[in-house]
């Protein structure tokens, strides 16, 4: 966001040093339930309370800064109202943000607390302060886990189909890489009818593909498979996808993804990667915010074309074309690398019987 021109630099500092109280009363109003509440109508901050379970004058005192935020309205009779933003907080409308408000205000946002820690050590602040990675807690809690993967449906709902332009020419077997509970597949395969899937993740992460994909009607096109991608990805297919995957990950464990569908790969494949390209000298601060949150969460970042054409090319991979304008997420085509090159070194590395027998030992 530009600097206001009639804000002094004083109150300037103010406001984004603050900034964590924002997020955290968008983050009682969607836990609560608030906006769900005000469905029907305006309500006063003393039904409010009744209904959700708080104290009166404190919830009303959130409310009034939610009003001046934009977030809810107020009426002449002291009564809360949903604005615009404010109905994205309901937790069943189209296009609903309440996964995500909750999300950010609760395990990012203890990360973030941890910013020095992440800068001062080089440690992810998730690590430092739960003891485990992040997608090894959510594997452990369970409602954490569920409005994690709401939160990232809510962000693919938002931004529609990033492969909805695309030309599929003569694909037949579409890949989805840590598609989670296959939002991203679903809508691909409804535009592209004679499109097939298979979606790949951990056995968490899928349990919601089946009804997503019944209620798409590609139930009869779609095969889930799981497992780690760390390990191993499913062969088979000749478009592979991986959506907000890899900016997770710092690059030798980005490196170890790509080099592992390298592998699954057809030598006549795709890859289609989704995700942020940072500009260059200089990007917009919600990119470089949501590097930050990378950088605390898993140890991951957003990368420039440099970083991702480099990245890429370790992993087996030359970077075809990046598509789409400059934005919140792009389209980053690449194609396999011939597999006897040592990419990490860029020397040439003949393969070995072993390495011929790990490839062919992937499932799928």
């Amino acid at each position: 966001m530009a600097p206001d021109p009639e804000e002094s630099p004083r109150a300037a500092l103010h406001r984004l040093s603050g900034g964590y109280r924002t997020t955290q009363a968008v983050y009682v109003m969607a836990r609560l339930g608030v906006a769900d509440r005000l469905a029907s109508g305006p309500k006063d901050a003393l039904t409010l309370a009744r209904e959700v379970g708080a104290d009166p004058d404190r919830l009303h005192r959130v409310l009034r800064m939610l009003v001046s935020l934009g977030v809810l309205t107020m009426d002449e009779l002291g009564r809360f109202g949903l604005s615009d933003v404010g109905e994205l907080l309901r937790s069943e409308v189209r296009g609903s943000m309440f996964a995500f408000a909750i999300f950010q205000g609760e395990e990012p946002y203890r990360a973030f607390g941890e910013l020095l820690h992440t800068v001062q050590k080089g440690e992810a602040a998730f690590d430092h302060i739960y003891g485990t990675g992040h997608f090894e807690y959510l594997a452990q809690h369970p409602e954490a886990r569920s409005t994690f993967h709401r939160a990232m449906a809510s962000t693919i709902a938002s931004m529609g189909s990033p492969l909805r332009g695309y030309e599929m020419g003569g694909h037949k077997v579409m890949v989805d890489v840590g598609g989670g509970n296959g939002e991203l597949l679903s809508e691909t395969l409804r535009s592209h009818p004679s499109l097939r899937g298979l979606l790949f993740d951990l056995p968490e992460a899928v349990k919601g593909a089946q009804a997503c994909f019944s209620e798409a009607g590609v139930a009869d096109r779609c095969e889930v498979r799981t497992g780690s991608a760390f390990e191993s990805v499913p062969a088979g297919g000749d478009l592979y996808v991986m959506s907000r995957v890899l900016h997770d990950w710092p690059d030798e464990r980005a490196r170890l993804l790509l080099t592992n569908c390298h592998r699954a790969m057809k030598p006549d494949g795709t890859l289609l990667l989704i995700e942020s390209v940072l500009p260059e000298p200089r990007a917009p601060a919600p990119l470089l915010s949501r590097d930050l949150m990378m950088m605390v969460m898993n140890g991951g970042r957003e990368r420039t074309e440099r970083e991702w054409r480099s990245l890429l090319e370790s992993g087996g991979f030359a970077l075809s074309r990046v598509h789409g304008a400059d934005g919140t997420f792009r389209l980053i085509e690449a194609s396999p690398l011939p597999p006897h090159v040592d990419h990490a070194s860029g020397a040439g590395a003949p393969e070995t019987d072993a390495s011929a027998g790990r490839r062919r030992s992937h499932p799928g």
